[in-house]
């Protein structure tokens, strides 16, 4: 690692070294043998979950591992005992799978043996689960896994209180998002606590209203985000998932109800701003591609074809992309072509 000195072993240390690990390769080896023999078998007796225990201690990614415990558990444990008796063993099982999350807060087959050990829990505390998903994003507020089990928990706390909270969400994603407006999971949050938000209007007046203030707000937000560091790209891309609302053929209760003089105007608005960004920082690629899609989809809205004009300003840019971004050349050149279809 940086800033770590590279220990020079002696040749009597190397072998003394070489040696420990050669042991420990063989004990996981004897492990693993031992699982796939028992699991082969249907060997589902409770002395089993031990072995799964040794072998998630030194590898916690083994989803086979992880599967095989739970069939152990269904098998042979559960049928056993009382509901309490069922309680008090899940919340162990919590316990344990917590302490393999604090180490390893991106794994998948955590997360999902959690998800698992809360379904099967004859009475899940969905309260604690929530503290949870605050304490993995208070460490790292970008960590998806994070992200995705917290939308997990608040649906189970919304099915069990015959609520909504996507209003408390969304001010938990917009928290998140002035602490680092560089955090796609939680833009990604917001794209679906925004259509459950107008879903939950019922008047089709106050939707419509509704859908303009949180439009305006997303893209004063955004406004912000992208002149302060105009080279991220997770705003840039939330930037066009908002636009993307202005396409003819949405339907989304975002934009479903504004007409489409507003679409163009909000497109207009947008194009002015990214032409006094693009002025600022020239070499900026997703000023320039995103001054393509719009004033494209504004022609398009309008039920007008590109003049000559149009075309060759678009190409520019399209040039000044592929030379400042020459890995996404092959990108740039399919937009190009789409340019040079326009016309005909």
């Amino acid at each position: 690692m940086h800033g770590i000195l590279r220990v020079k072993l002696s040749e009597e240390q190397r072998k003394l070294k070489a040696e420990k690990e050669r042991a420990k390769i063989e004990e996981y080896r004897g492990l693993v043998s031992r699982f796939q023999e028992a699991r082969k078998r249907k060997d589902y007796s409770e002395g089993n979950l031990k072995l799964t225990t040794e072998l998630l201690d030194w590898n916690p990614e083994t989803y086979s591992v992880w599967n095989y415990r739970r069939e152990i558990l269904l098998n042979d444990v559960f049928p056993k005992i009382s509901l309490n008796e069922k309680q008090d063993l899940l919340d162990n099982e919590l316990k344990y799978v917590l302490s393999k999350m604090k180490v390893f807060p991106k794994v998948y087959w955590i997360f999902n043996h959690r998800r698992w050990c809360l379904e099967n829990a004859p009475y899940p505390n969905w309260n604690y689960e929530m503290m949870i998903t605050e304490k993995l994003l208070s460490a790292d507020a970008r960590n998806f896994h994070g992200w995705h089990y917290r939308r997990y928990v608040v649906s189970q706390i919304e099915r069990a209180g015959n609520c909504s909270l996507a209003k408390k969400e969304m001010e938990y994603t917009t928290s998140a998002i002035a602490t680092n407006f560089s955090n796609f999971s939680a833009l990604h949050n917001r794209t679906k606590l925004i259509e459950t938000i107008l879903n939950l209007e019922a008047d089709p007046n106050s939707q419509k209203a509704l859908a303009k203030q949180i439009l305006e707000q997303e893209l004063d937000m955004i406004h912000q985000a992208v002149f302060t560091d105009p080279d991220d790209s997770s705003v840039w891309i939330y930037h066009r998932w908002l636009m993307g609302h202005c396409n003819p053929n949405s339907m989304t209760p975002l934009i479903s109800m504004i007409t489409i003089e507003e679409r163009i105007q909000y497109l207009q608005k947008e194009i002015e701003l990214i032409q006094e960004l693009h002025e600022m920082e020239p070499e900026n690629r997703w000023c320039c591609e995103s001054l393509v899609n719009y004033e494209a989809l504004c022609k398009t809205l309008e039920k007008q074809k590109p003049t000559e004009a149009d075309i060759k300003r678009w190409t520019l840019l399209v040039d000044k992309m592929i030379k400042v971004d020459p890995q996404r050349r092959g990108r740039y050149r399919t937009l190009q072509e789409k340019i040079n279809n326009l016309n005909k």
